[in-house]
């Protein structure tokens, strides 16, 4: 390929987020993208306090510029940092099976995969908004950069949306130009507690990472956070998965940055970066658990999910109560049953990639928490097969 190794190491750094007293948080990769700018995937940066972007045993500071949680793309302001920047390939789409190659930074060492474009898939309004490359999906290498074979930036890698996907995803880099608009009119949404917009960029940054007054005694407050597990059935891959309440503004409380947004009752507002698996992609508007749930309730649901516009049909059931022991204890829970179908087009494959797969899912509530304390979903499709559990591991407020 035409690409040299020695552009990439110049242009990736490793990105590391840090909480209270400097306790590691996340790690992943950014790409150089203008002198002082670094671009990565939101998801590596959840419930940072500090930032820093590193190459070998170099540091620097870093700070939030600009979020797209929507589309997991983060923009950090570096100072002093004089790297090369790579160039965007911002106006045309990647060809199936085009070769491509993966940057990223593995502990402490430049990781360079090359492969294929694989897969791609629309949004709704038609436009790429998935890059899938015929490579091993690596968690550490979210935030790296997926190259063409001219050196040019074609997508920012990420996390896949289920542990069932073993490809390598990335987001496509057309989407970097648009992180400060679409930032800004994220933040702009967000009210403080007087109801007023924030005043400057600094106070609109702080609005989505997580700078506010703590939250009163009662549950939910600002720096609550929920740990789970998430579990692969099928492959017994696990993955930790933490909800962490940052901000609350008036009714709403906002986790992970704005990448989850909840109103005080529980109910779900809006889920920008889904983290939880299945727990997250295919979630109901207002969330797995509907008001007054009361033993017995049937309902039925039909939606689009949310940031892809696949069709879902269910049929809930209240069926029982029942005591589960979790990692994180013993609950009483109400016990919800969910049947019906998905609808998961994959771009490329024509109408054979197109249609409804039955869709199973368990939720267990506990009313004393007011959470979701053990989720399972399955569903087989010609493509793909998921088999996934998500379990509370730990409950605790910094």
């Amino acid at each position: 390929m035409a690409i040299g190794l020695e552009q990439l190491t110049a242009s990736v750094y490793a990105v590391r987020a840090y909480g209270p007293q400097e306790s590691p948080l996340g790690a992943g990769s950014g790409v150089v993208i203008a002198p002082g700018q670094v671009v990565t995937a939101c998801n590596v940066l959840a419930g940072a306090r500090t930032i820093a972007v590193r190459r070998e045993n170099v540091s620097y500071g870093a700070t939030l510029e600009a979020p797209d949680v929507e589309r997991n793309l983060c923009l950090l302001k570096v100072p002093n940092l004089n790297a090369p920047a790579v160039p965007l390939s911002v106006s045309a789409a990647p060809g199936f099976g085009q070769k491509v190659v993966a940057a990223s930074i593995s502990g402490a060492a430049l990781a360079v995969r090359e492969a294929t474009v694989a897969g791609l898939q629309a949004g709704p309004n038609g436009k790429l908004e998935r890059i899938e490359a015929s490579m091993a999906h690596d968690a550490s290498a979210s935030g790296g950069g997926l190259f063409d074979d001219n050196g040019r930036l074609v997508g920012i890698l990420v996390n896949p949306g289920t542990p069932a996907e073993t490809r390598q995803r990335a987001v496509p880099a057309s989407w970097i130009p648009e992180i400060r608009a679409r930032g800004a009119a994220a933040v702009a949404s967000y009210r403080p507690a007087g109801g007023d917009a924030p005043t400057s960029a600094a106070s609109a940054r702080d609005a989505v990472s997580g700078a506010a007054e703590p939250g009163a005694g009662s549950s939910p407050r600002v720096g609550e956070v929920w740990r789970y597990q998430l579990t692969d059935n099928l492959t017994r891959k696990r993955q930790e998965v933490s909800y962490r309440v940052d901000r609350i503004d008036n009714d709403r409380v906002i986790f992970n940055q704005g990448a989850r947004t909840e109103f005080k009752d529980g109910r779900v507002d809006r889920i920008g970066t889904p983290a939880g698996g299945e727990f997250d992609v295919v979630s109901p508007p207002g969330g797995w658990v509907p008001a007054n749930l009361k033993v017995g309730n049937r309902w039925n649901l039909s939606y689009r999910q949310a940031g892809t516009g696949f069709q879902t049909r269910l049929e809930g059931v209240a069926t029982g109560e029942s005591t589960i022991r979790v990692a994180a204890g013993t609950y009483r829970t109400i016990r919800i049953t969910y049947d019906g179908y998905v609808q998961r087009p994959f771009y490329g494959f024509g109408s054979a990639g197109t249609g409804s797969v039955p869709y199973k899912a368990v939720v267990w509530y506990a009313p004393e928490l007011g959470r979701v304390v053990q989720f399972t979903a399955n569903f087989t499709s010609r493509y793909e097969r998921v088999s996934e559990t998500l379990e509370l591991v730990e409950h605790r407020v910094e």
